[in-house]
């Protein structure tokens, strides 16, 4: 073949699959990614797999997938069975809209999640960090074995309704709320449905279905008690319009001359529920299963810490947390091992080519973005946690340092915009968290699985946490 001659989808590899049912099972596990990665060492970069007869593209080339996701919203949009399952969970919002719609939304969007917006919200950031600090301090005193999966979700589910709605949980203190039971129903069965090839609760409820309809049903009704109340509240105090203190506020602002329908604010407020629930959370846990193993990266951070904010138990202004570098760095080192989100799925528009390959119209597409960020060619000793390669005056210009390979928040027009809100958290809490405690680790690492339910999590994972003298 020449080297300008086009590929076809039919003449790429394909790894064994079963007759009739294709690469379904294998794929329908706990950790589906890890089963993309093995695929891809042994049929390379770029091959296709089929699910009961439906063909999928998948690729671990990160030049084929920055292409294709710079060339997003036109040629290629979300995988259309992710838009079908989420439009019939009510959620009709930034995330999962294409063409015009996107653009719509896109924007106003993107603004209320500004770094401007996300300065009015830090205070919010900075209660809970303190919250589960304390509630952290009363583990190490007592010699608590932690499941910090937990603990970090309620972290994330704190902030993100308070951010959201400006509704005030106290999970972090493990106060009942059926809120959290309800939005920690959803992100399984989103999974589910994706990757099902029969939806089969579109005829017959099973008790899962049954208890996602409830939890939907709870979700929506106190969402749009939020709305009214925010737009009644927005109506007798027009002051705030300047100084929006949550993320609906913020949104009814910009909603002026945006002219959303209720139903799009909800599907908006909703995405920014999950987003910012299960990512972020997620991303923590990564973080210190790393740092339990790496007392110098934390040492490090504290003395960071220590020189920042000084007396201070967290960095309690905002412009304090540029300063965070080193914290920033661990964070992303943690995101480049494990990535929470490793793998995207997509649908070509109109017929393309990306890196000679013909693509026609309709093609699914998944692209497996874990691999390139763990090997050589595009970071040195790729799978060793070195989060000084982040810092740029310690970063010697004869290593392999390809930040651009990384895809936790996405890529191209279509990135995450929540993606400043997201990293300020994390940095938040891991440098308040070093600097009052060491990390032990009370599971072996190679027992640490990786878990994909729509995002991927550490399990088990459980930490002991010791004070610093």
């Amino acid at each position: 073949m020449s080297k300008n001659e086009l590929i076809s989808i039919k003449n790429l590899k394909s790894p064994k699959g079963a007759f009739l049912l294709g690469h379904l099972p294998q794929f329908n596990t706990y950790n589906k990614h890890q089963v993309l990665e093995r695929w891809v060492e042994e049929s390379g970069e770029l091959f296709k797999i089929n699910f009961v007869g439906k063909e999928f593209v998948v690729s671990a080339n990160p030049d084929f997938n920055n292409k294709l996701l710079r060339s997003r919203p036109e040629t290629f949009k979300r995988f259309s069975k992710i838009d079908e399952i989420l439009k019939e969970m009510g959620v009709d919002g930034v995330f999962n809209a294409e063409g015009d719609t996107w653009k719509r939304h896109r924007k106003p969007i993107a603004e209320v999640l500004s770094v401007k917006n996300v300065k009015f919200f830090y205070p919010i950031i900075v209660d809970k960090t303190n919250t589960l600090l304390q509630k952290f301090k009363i583990y190490s005193e007592e010699k608590t074995i932690v499941n910090v999966q937990k603990e970090f979700m309620s972290f994330t589910i704190d902030i993100t309704t308070e951010i959201a709605f400006g509704h005030k949980l106290d999970t972090i203190n493990e106060v009942s709320n059926s809120f959290q039971n309800d939005l920690e129903v959803v992100f399984p069965m989103i999974n589910e449905r994706v990757t099902a090839p029969i939806p089969i609760w579109r005829y017959f409820k099973r008790k899962k279905d049954k208890t996602l309809d409830v939890a939907l049903k709870a979700i929506e009704e106190l969402v749009y008690t939020f709305i009214d109340r925010t737009k009644e509240k927005l109506d007798k105090n027009p002051e705030l319009k300047a100084y929006p203190s949550n993320f609906l506020e913020a949104l009814l602002v910009e909603n002026e001359t945006a002219n959303f329908t209720n139903k799009e604010i909800y599907g908006n407020v909703f995405t920014i529920l999950l987003a910012g629930e299960d990512t972020t959370s997620n991303s923590l846990s990564w973080t210190l299963f790393y740092l339990a193993q790496h007392p110098e990266a934390v040492a490090k951070v504290r003395v960071e810490a220590e020189a920042v904010y000084k007396d201070e138990d967290l960095p309690s202004t905002y412009e304090t947390v540029e300063h965070l570098k080193y914290a920033n760095a661990v964070v992303q080192e943690a995101m480049r091992l494990k990535p929470t989100t490793p793998q995207l799925y997509f649908e070509a528009n109109k017929d393309t080519v990306i890196e000679n390959v013909a693509i026609p119209k309709g093609t699914s597409i998944i692209l497996q973005n874990k691999v390139a960020q763990t090997q050589e060619a595009y970071f040195s000793n790729p799978n060793a946690f070195e989060p000084d390669r982040w810092m740029v005056s310690r970063c010697p210009m004869h290593k392999k340092h390809t930040p651009n390979v990384m895809r936790a928040f996405g890529g191209g027009s279509r990135y995450c915009p929540g993606m400043h809100l997201a990293k300020t958290e994390m940095t938040v809490l891991i440098s308040t968290l070093c600097k009052h405690f060491d990390f032990e680790l009370n599971v072996a690492p190679e027992d640490v699985k990786e878990c994909f339910e729509f995002t991927m999590f550490p399990d088990p994972l459980k930490i002991t946490f010791k004070p610093v003298k």
